[in-house]
């Protein structure tokens, strides 16, 4: 899981340097299939976020508020964790596990995925 979130700061320190800000993603669904995945956007999002804009990361992609949220609190609960030498985090990480699991959450949740995605598709992205 480490190494996804490392992998994660990477493409966004990449996408925020490029110099280009706003410009395509990388979406190998979109690009073999031409339409947008559920999670397309979610790097400008985060981008405008990042940037101070509100209003656009929650219209790019409204996942991208919560990836950025998780992208702030992971790293220094686990370097936390790290240093005090418990498992806090691992143990939240089972007990979500556990309770995504539970079909009263889960189905809803997958309801508000295919949603996103059909307001991917709809806005064109």
């Amino acid at each position: 899981m480490l190494w996804a979130a490392a992998g994660g700061y990477l493409w966004l320190g990449y996408t925020l340097f490029q110099g280009s800000p706003g410009g395509p993603g990388v979406c190998l669904i979109k690009e073999v299939t031409g339409v947008p995945c559920p999670s397309c956007g979610t790097t400008r999002a985060i981008e405008a976020l990042a940037h101070g804009n509100l209003q656009a990361s929650f219209l790019l992609n409204p996942f991208g508020l919560l990836v950025f949220a998780l992208m702030m609190v992971i790293p220094v609960w686990v370097v936390v964790d790290l240093l005090t030498g418990k498992t806090t985090f691992y143990r939240a990480y089972q007990r979500s596990e556990q309770i995504l699991r539970r079909k009263y959450i889960a189905i809803p949740l997958a309801i508000l995925v295919l949603l996103n995605w059909v307001w991917n598709i709809m806005k064109g992205l």
